[in-house]
């Protein structure tokens, strides 16, 4: 979707939440399946993404912890092929009442306020940046290391260091059989 404010465009996403108007105080836990493009990832590198949640629903809290898995297409760094790697992450958040939140300029991204009653915790955020960082920084794919790797290249070179044109040696050809 994508909504004009004041001669901005923003893209709104569809979030991924959790309704806890329904739960009783305690422990709970919930299984989701959102799509890459749901979470603001590329599909094309984003594939099968499950995360497992689980809540401490409180009256005036509700922490949040889970672990985001999902399989990465990647291209090796060492090969230049792509291969798929399962990727995995967790992260933990805590919601509280807004007016328990304190100093603004003290803000927490681990403690976010509760929103009002009927609507969702939004994980969104934590869900796509917890999978973004579980990407490997190096990048290569199995097996990668065993290859050989060409390590000389361009033009071939004489003894002495000159390069010889493959075009010389067609002529040198053409002269010796005479």
């Amino acid at each position: 979707m994508l909504v004009l404010l004041s001669s901005f465009y923003v893209v709104c996403l569809p979030m991924l939440g959790i309704d806890i108007t329904p739960l009783k105080p305690g422990l709970h836990e919930v299984i989701l399946t959102p799509s890459a493009e749901s979470l603001g990832l590329d599909p094309e590198v984003f594939g099968a993404v499950e995360v497992h949640v689980r809540l401490d629903h409180e009256q005036e809290r509700t922490f949040v912890s889970f672990t985001a898995r999902a399989t990465a297409t990647l291209l090796c760094d060492r090969t230049a092929v792509t291969f798929e790697q399962p990727v995995e992450g967790s992260y933990a958040v805590l919601f509280v009442l807004p007016e328990q939140l304190g100093d603004p300029a003290e803000a927490d991204d681990d403690v976010r306020p509760l929103p009002p009653p009927g609507t969702e915790l939004d994980i969104t955020d934590a869900v796509r940046d917890t999978l973004l960082l579980a990407l490997p920084t190096r990048r290569v794919a199995p097996g990668a290391e065993d290859e050989d790797l060409p390590v000389t290249f361009g033009a071939e070179r004489a003894e002495d260091g000159s390069v010889i044109d493959p075009r010389w040696d067609a002529l040198k050809k053409l002269r010796d059989s005479q």
